[in-house]
This record gives structure tokens, sequence and C-alpha cells, in this order.
């Protein structure tokens, strides 16, 4: 019996040394193909010879080639995706992006714009998203209405603003202007020129009220009115404009 176990050291031990050698070459095959790979210059190799830019409207074109080229200079291998798109969202305009390599030689970058929905203190524009920002060119805004109010409220303006438009909807007019004291009162201007108080309680209901006895009262003469005031809780308050009264 102790021979037989003698006789199998041997072949244990030739097992063992081949295992070895086996493990070692292959360990030095993968450390020679990662040393090649790093030696291989990717960016000639595998060139960017075509950058696809979707969804600019407002952002400046010359801006972003000038930001793109020296980031798509490099390699299909090695081009750096996430660091395009965090440089990409410093852009004022930008509110997301999203960037995909397409083989052997592509770049695809679709751009998601902040859509404005006002002016916001006659400085920054707000976003129908409730961000504020500041873009480098100025932009056509005259259709843009005009929000004022204390920093950090254009949020809770932005969701009154929508709410009072739809409203209005049924009078086929708008808010151009919007304002929100600093004691948390209303007035607010119509695209028809009519300027309101609502005060600071029950805003829409005073609101959905008017839009009621708007055909009555004003009827298809908004021109001649100066100013209402909703601040009452039984009524409203109209004063007209004095080239109207001498009219009636």
């Amino acid at each position: 019996m102790m021979s037989l176990r003698k006789g199998k050291q041997p072949r244990n031990y030739v097992e063992y040394l081949s295992q070895t050698f086996k493990i070692t070459l292959l360990g030095a095959m993968v450390l020679t193909v990662v040393f090649t790979l790093n030696q291989l210059n990717f960016s000639q190799c595998f060139p960017i010879r075509t950058v696809r830019v979707y969804g600019i409207y407002h952002v400046n074109h010359q801006e972003v080639q000038r930001l793109l080229t020296p980031l798509v200079s490099r390699g299909f291998f090695t081009i750096n995706v996430e660091y395009i798109r965090d440089q990409l969202l410093q852009m004022p305009w930008i509110s997301d992006l999203y960037v995909r390599r397409v083989w052997p030689d592509q770049v695809e970058i679709t751009i998601v714009e902040k859509k404005p929905a006002a002016k916001w203190n006659g400085k920054s524009l707000l976003s129908e998203a409730g961000e504020l920002f500041i873009p480098k060119q100025e932009i056509n805004q005259q259709d843009l209405p005009q929000f004022t109010g204390p920093e950090g409220q254009q949020i809770f303006m932005l969701r009154y603003f929508h709410n009072m438009n739809r409203l209005l909807w049924p009078l086929h007019v708008k808010i151009s202007y919007l304002e929100l004291t600093p004691f948390f009162t209303w007035k607010l201007t119509l695209n028809n020129g009519i300027t309101m108080q609502i005060g600071h309680k029950d805003i829409l209901t005073r609101l959905s009220h008017f839009v009621k006895v708007y055909p009555k009262i004003v009827g298809t003469h908004p021109l001649g009115v100066d100013y209402i005031d909703l601040r009452y809780s039984n009524g409203m308050a109209v004063r007209w404009k004095k080239e109207a009264i001498a009219t009636t």
C-alpha cells in the first residue's frame, strides 16, 4: 500500500507544475495584451468622424461646436461620454441631454432644452420646470409674460399662473403680467390691457366669479376698462377710463 502511494506522488507533482505553468503563461499573455492595448493610439486607429447634435433651438450652435471639438478628438473607445454630458449641461439653455457612440466613428447627442414660461424680475428666464436661468444671448421674448415676485416663489407663482390662465380661457385672454407682492397679494394684467387687483385670499374663486360676470360688465369694451378690483367679498369694482365714460 505504501509503495502505491509513493508511486502517485511524482505524477501529482508534475500535474501541479503543469497547472502552475499554464496559469503563469495565461497571466503573462493577459499582461502583454493589456500593455499592447495601452500602447495603441486609439484616437488614430478609431477616430470620431461624425458628430450629430439634435434638439437645438435656442442653444448657440457655434458655442456647442467650440465645446465639442476638443472632447471628440479622442478615439471611439476612449471618448468620455459622461464628461461630454457634464460639460454641455453647464450651458444655460440645456435641461438634459443624451450622448451615445455609434459604431464605428460617430457620436450622437440629443439635447433637451429648457422651455421658457416667463421673464422673472426683469433679469432671468423662468422655465416650465421652475428653473431660473440667464441665457448668454437675448431671444425674442415678446410673447413671454412677465413675473414679479419674491425670490424663491417662482414655482408657486408658475402654478397659480397656469391655474389662472385656465380660468380665463373662456374669455380668450391670457395673463401678460403677474405680480406677487411681499405681502402675498396678487396683481395681474391681461393681454387686452385690463389690470386687476385680486388680494391674498380666495384667489381662484374671485377670478372665477370675474369670468362669469365679465360678459355683462366688460362685454366688448375691454379697452375702456382702466382697473378692476376683486378684493371685495361680494363683488368687484370697475374703474373706467375717462374717454370711455365720455363715450357712454
